[in-house]
């Protein structure tokens, strides 16, 4: 009883808030201009009152060219089109009412049924949300102000649920509008597939050592776009990614190392796999390491494998920050990768003093934001009068596998492998060849050589940066801070 009560004197109070012919009133609205109120459907019609732009209407019927209004008790007719603002007059709640919600993605009309030509009943402006009660394959049903009707399914996107509850039925979730993070080269011809099927519908062909942008990557399929073919592609076949925006997502294989682990004590590393002993590390050396696995364990980057240390409790870890959080003196990012300690011949005598060469002449420097680093501005030219020996060298043009400088690529590598993890743009890098170098995985090294055979990177962040290196029995580390 007291509901009803309620319900009575709720009906009284809108009856009291609008005029005499309150029951009649389907909607409120304005005008988009000062319009004359017409005692017929006609422009010649007799005048009986005019309403200002912007000025609120009551609306008795709302038609297709006339909608009759009430002013002043009297009741009229203005032209349809200058109508502007539809609400329900019994007030309205469509947040309330929806069970998804989507967003325009251009300007839209709310038509009273499923057909372009039925009668505009609302607008949405580009980017307005979408109250929506129903989904359609072509036409959903939508309210605003109070007011349902229909609007063109289409060009609403970004659909969800309403609320935790509600989930949007499979056949209506639209794969995101393609957007290219890397480019990748293929490694041999690959096809285009509508979907991530090899029966997929053929898009389009990627040929043989052609790049192709990419926007993401599950392992097995690449998400890709050749000109107007977009499509899937075999992931294991891309190769050589580059990132076109630093501050985007990683490339595809980068990892992110939480930790730079500082040796207090003579330090055992496994093979992850295997079990089997990889190395052993002396005091004072400087590794990049994963986060403590629960049995207090680290992983570790090794060559083209992955290292596990079981006995953490001899590790002081020195956490890295993530770039954006990053203080003045914070580690931004670490990698580590490993060389033969044992200086036997003359080859591994040159090969050391090569490394550390590049230790020396890049420990401590600085990038300021927005300037360019070029390895070989620091390093170079790789000759005897420059303070190098000969080492070791990849050398497909000749049987020379000695050269000065030899070994100097491994510092290169692993400072690439280090600023890949933080918004530091590289404008250019190059691998040694297809088989790629042993102490680095697989297209993630970085050559350097007398030329135009260089490293060239980017700050892009908004603080300056300092680059930290040490070599030491075995263990080349690049750390990178945030500049004090």
């Amino acid at each position: 009883m007291k509901k009803i009560i309620s319900v009575m004197i709720l009906a009284a109070m809108l009856c009291a808030a609008l005029p005499a012919l309150a029951q009649e009133i389907l909607y409120t609205g304005s005008v988009s201009k000062t319009m004359t109120i017409r005692e017929k459907k006609s422009t010649s019609a007799r005048k009986l009152d005019s309403v200002e732009e912007g000025e609120t209407i009551y609306i008795l019927d709302y038609g297709k060219e006339w909608t009759r209004v009430e002013k002043n008790g009297k009741t009229g007719y203005v032209l349809s089109k200058n109508v502007v603002d539809l609400a329900l007059a019994g007030g309205y709640d469509d947040a309330a009412r929806a069970k998804y919600l989507g967003v325009a993605s251009k300007a839209l009309t709310i038509r009273q049924k499923q057909d372009k030509a039925a009668l505009k009943m609302q607008t949405l402006e580009a980017g307005e949300t979408v109250y929506i009660l129903e989904l359609g394959k072509n036409w959903h049903h939508v309210v605003k102000n109070g007011i349902e009707g229909y609007v063109l399914a289409d060009p609403v996107t970004g659909l969800q649920g309403a609320s935790e509850d509600i989930a949007v039925p499979d056949e209506f979730v639209t794969a995101p509008a393609f957007q290219a993070y890397y480019s990748a080269m293929a490694d041999v011809n690959l096809s285009i597939r509508r979907d991530p099927n090899e029966n997929s519908r053929l898009m389009g062909t990627v040929y043989q050592d052609e790049y192709v942008d990419v926007m993401s990557t599950d392992g097995k399929w690449a998400h890709v776009r050749k000109g107007d073919a977009e499509g899937y592609v075999r992931a294991d076949h891309l190769r050589y990614y580059k990132r076109y925006d630093p501050y985007g997502p990683f490339i595809p294989g980068t990892v992110w190392y939480p930790y730079a682990a500082h040796v207090l004590a003579e330090t055992t590393v496994y093979d992850h796999a295997t079990g089997g002993e990889l190395c052993t590390v002396v005091p004072g050396s400087i590794m990049a390491v994963s986060a403590l696995a629960d049995d207090m364990s680290v992983t570790l980057p090794y060559d083209r494998i992955t290292g596990r240390i079981v006995s953490t409790a001899n590790l002081d870890l020195e956490p890295v920050r993530l770039w954006p959080e990053a203080q003045a003196g914070d580690l931004i990012a670490v990698f580590s990768t490993y060389y033969d300690p044992i200086q036997e011949t003359q080859e591994q005598v040159g090969r050391l003093h090569n490394i550390m060469q590049g230790v020396e002449r890049l420990n401590n420097v600085i990038i300021p934001a927005g300037e360019k680093f070029y390895f070989n501005d620091y390093c170079a030219p790789y000759t005897l009068s420059n303070g190098y020996q000969e080492g070791p060298i990849i050398n497909y043009v000749s049987s020379d596998k000695l050269g000065y400088g030899g070994g100097i690529c491994q510092v290169s590598t692993t400072l690439y492998n280090a600023i890949l993890q933080i918004p530091i743009e590289v404008i250019k890098q190059q691998v040694h060849s297809s088989y790629g170098i042993e102490y680095a995985p697989l297209d993630f090294d970085a050559a350097v050589g007398n030329g135009n055979i260089d490293l060239r990177l980017r700050n892009v962040l908004p603080y300056d940066v300092r680059l930290v290196l040490q070599a030491q029995e075995g263990v080349l580390t690049v750390l990178v801070y945030r500049a004090s």
